[in-house]
């Protein structure tokens, strides 16, 4: 399997301005794959267009406009819709060492967990076929909740290294379900039974959720496993309403603004600044953003590429360093 390539440049045609700073690239571990500090995922409220009315071609130019800016990691899941035929689609064209897919199996059924060997195999095989590629460079176990995690382990860990043996798979991870979980006690638990085995995991740290900081994100370090810091500012810092309801929660008064000190009077600088807070710590190896609107990705790529004022950090990190919100 080819090693990726960086992109070293890129111009910005939609912003009407010249981007001479590349995106950062951070490695995964300690594997020598260098991932964009900014990575795409086809799932969230959008789910890669599919709730938007976003139809393949655009599907195709959102990804191309992607690539072009330095975005080298598109994440995916088989619960994600039909996200996964609709990326390999979006995705061709484009040279296979340009960029990285990982994808995610489910082991949760309506009647209980897979305890199946073959159902991994089976959903690696089939997301290969919907994503046209013999391989993915991430295949990841989806939501997984801590009470599951020994039996888990103890029959899917050598189904997956057996995967990964036959090049159907560079790498390794797990995703938590951030629903239950929110203190990220899946993936702490992951990390610490298995560091050989998980090169990555993914889990939720921004404004409304520090969490991480307190005991994940010292493991990942630990461990040298890279985090996927998935929605880190979906749905709260979004919608003024639901900031100010969980800030009213945390006993604090919004005023007539949520965190109006950080956005000064405009609510779509919270989405800027969060992703600088969310790309901030080196353990973080790279931030997901899901949105289907080209101007609002670009905007993502330039938030990440700068790096939040010192002040508005340590203030955000000394008033909610114990948030664990999961939305």
């Amino acid at each position: 399997m080819p090693r990726i390539r960086e992109r070293k440049y890129y111009g910005s045609r939609y912003l009407g301005i010249l981007r001479t700073k590349p995106l950062q690239y951070r490695e995964i571990g300690e594997t020598g794959i260098k991932v964009s500090l900014l990575s795409y995922g086809t799932g969230g409220p959008s789910q890669f267009g599919q709730k938007t009315g976003l139809d393949d071609t655009g599907r195709a130019t959102l990804v191309s406009r992607a690539i072009d800016l330095g975005i080298n990691l598109f994440d995916t899941a088989e619960d994600y819709g039909e996200s996964e035929g609709m990326l390999g689609r979006a995705l061709k064209g484009h040279a296979r060492d340009s960029y990285l897919i990982g994808t995610k199996w489910s082991y949760r059924r309506p009647d209980g967990i897979a305890t199946d060997p073959k159902t991994a195999t089976r959903s690696l095989e089939q997301s290969l076929r919907l994503l046209q590629t013999d391989y993915v460079d991430i295949f990841q176990i989806h939501g997984v909740r801590p009470e599951h995690y020994d039996l888990l382990s103890e029959i899917f860990i050598p189904v997956l290294q057996k995967l990964q043996q036959q090049g159907k798979t560079r790498l390794l991870g797990v995703t938590e379900m951030l629903s239950t979980d929110p203190k990220h006690y899946g993936m702490s638990l992951c990390m610490e039974r298995h560091p050989d085995v998980w090169d990555s995991v993914m889990l939720k740290y921004g404004i409304m959720n520090q969490w991480a900081a307190k005991r994940a994100l010292p493991l990942a370090s630990s461990t040298t496993t890279a985090v996927l810091n998935m929605a880190p500012v979906r749905l709260t810092l979004t919608r003024q309403e639901k900031l100010s309801e969980r800030m009213n929660e945390w006993g604090e008064k919004a005023g007539g603004q949520a965190l109006d000190w950080l956005s000064h009077g405009d609510p779509s600088k919270l989405i800027h600044k969060g992703y600088q807070f969310a790309a901030e710590p080196k353990e973080i190896t790279t931030v997901i953003s899901g949105t289907s609107n080209i101007k609002h990705l670009e905007a993502n790529v330039d938030a990440v590429n700068k790096a939040l004022p010192a002040n508005d950090l340590l203030r955000l990190k000394s008033e909610y360093a114990d948030s664990a919100s999961y939305d």
